[in-house]
């Protein structure tokens, strides 16, 4: 929200408001705040110098591609933001975030930094409840990766003294406050969304079609792809000692702040983030937390003596709500912890204490079926017609022989609509004496070859018109 001429808050203020909640004034550790601040002026130089490690912070942003009718053009019901990683032992890529209870059966979609992921098949809605009613809001998806760099960063992990895993929060003494650091494309998302209603006068995010309402192309390819390599702004929060929160009766591992800029931030603003985030008026107006804010990740770092733990991150925020306290309103943010690794053992027994292995086990054993599936049509089928395929497939609800079964059929109806859109826009070859002509007929049919494969695997349940009308966009703009 716009900051106008009124002060800006201060961090500082909530350490004496709650402090005084346990007796006492709970200080700002001004090392901890500064270890903090040169880690992100670090990753803002490298976001300047376009060097890969930046996408370190970068959170995700993830959508169902189908969400229930209460959600249509609601963008804190469509999306939510996470982590995308890439485990270190077996290469296998996971969404770790948000899940809105508005999503419906589809599959998950996932972009990070302009890179693509989504789910190994489709999920149902039960999937997506389970996950809300298990964790409160959080999940973990295994993904079939689309897209990604040649230099692949995960997210930075947070590390003691010791250089151990620890919880930031442990590790603060009971009068001692620390900065946290919320990395968040929610601004971006809204100023996007913003600025494609201003351009086509009316967006919509979703379609409806046959009784259910589908992700939009543009809210897919315009909004969310290009948000996600925007760089993230950055809040700031101030987490405490456990104790402070069970006292006051809340989550244990907190974060407290405000709805707008905070003084701390502005004062290090165009040293952490882009002139356009600090400084633009209509940027600043969609400063404020929501629940796109659910499973942005929580990034900090603690002193150690003369230098500084490694900054990374130490949580993802559960839940956003709003709270007085002794006449101060307040942003309060409940942080679950990170996987302490990203290896596969370390995302099972992540799931495990949030009450979600469950769920994920059922994921895995659809991730089989789905990639055995992929293996079998490629005997028959083109590589991304058999990849696609099985992505239209729900898995987790049916046997291997059920789905390799609707898979196939769907195979068959990618097979000729790809086949009649290539036919449709590329036409027939000139006359090969021609070698101009034909040169060029060729150049531009396999630009339609290309788009048309990109465009079913962005999208398995399209149709005919459908993909006729996105390559047509998308051969001429190539």
């Amino acid at each position: 929200m716009p900051t106008g001429t009124k002060p800006l808050p201060s961090l500082l203020t909530i350490g004496g408001i709650i402090g005084s909640i346990i007796g006492g004034e709970i200080l700002l550790d001004e090392q901890q705040a500064g270890c903090v601040v040169e880690n992100l002026k670090r990753y803002y130089r490298l976001m300047v110098d376009n060097k890969a490690q930046q996408y370190e912070i970068y959170p995700a942003i993830a959508s169902s591609d189908r969400v229930s009718s209460a959600a249509a053009n609601s963008p804190e019901k469509i999306f939510r933001q996470g982590v995308l990683v890439k485990t270190t032992d077996t290469g296998e890529w996971y969404y770790i975030g948000g899940i809105s209870p508005y999503w419906s059966r589809g599959n998950l979609i996932v972009y990070k930094g302009g890179s693509e992921a989504t789910s190994k098949g489709k999920v149902t809605k039960g999937i997506y409840d389970d996950f809300i009613d298990k964790s409160g809001g959080l999940g973990v998806i295994p993904l079939f990766k689309k897209r990604e760099p040649q230099v692949w960063y995960n997210p930075a992990l947070f590390r003691d003294c010791q250089g151990g895993f620890g919880l930031f929060w442990d590790l603060l003494s009971e009068f001692q406050g620390g900065i946290l650091a919320v990395t968040s494309h929610t601004p971006s998302l809204l100023f996007r969304i913003k600025l494609e209603t201003e351009s086509l006068r009316k967006l919509e995010l979703t379609y409806e079609a046959d009784g259910h309402y589908y992700l939009s192309a543009i809210a897919k390819n315009d909004i969310m792809r290009k948000a996600s390599d925007d760089y993230p702004y950055i809040y700031f929060a101030f987490g405490t000692n456990p104790v402070v929160a069970k006292t006051h009766g809340l989550e244990v591992y907190p974060g407290f702040t405000f709805d707008t800029v905070t003084k701390e931030v502005q004062s290090v603003c165009h040293q952490i983030m882009t002139d356009y985030e600090c400084s633009s008026p209509d940027f600043l107006n969609y400063i404020e937390f929501n629940d796109i804010d659910i499973g942005a990740p929580v990034y900090t770092a603690l002193p150690c003596g003369s230098s500084c733990s490694q900054f990374g991150l130490a949580g993802l925020i559960l839940g956003v709500s709003r709270i007085t306290i002794k006449g101060l309103q307040l942003v309060y943010l409940r942080i679950a912890q990170p996987p302490s690794q990203f290896t596969t053992n370390h995302i099972i027994e992540w799931a495990k204490e949030m009450n979600v292995y469950d769920t994920l086990n059922v994921l895995f054993e659809a991730g089989k079926k789905f990639k055995k599936a992929v293996s079998d049509l490629s005997v028959a089928f083109p590589q991304f017609i058999a990849t696609a395929a099985s992505l239209y497939v729900a898995w987790v609800e049916v046997s291997y022989e059920e789905g390799l079964k609707e898979a196939e059929e769907r195979a068959k109806e990618l097979k000729e609509i790809y086949e009649k859109v290539v036919n449709e826009l590329a036409g027939k070859p000139p006359s090969i004496t021609d070698r101009y002509l034909y040169d060029e007929w060729y150049e531009f049919k396999t630009r339609v070859e290309n788009c048309v494969r990109e465009i079913i695997l962005e999208n398995p349940n399209i149709t005919y018109e459908e993909l006729l009308n996105q390559t047509e966009r998308c051969a001429e703009y190539v």
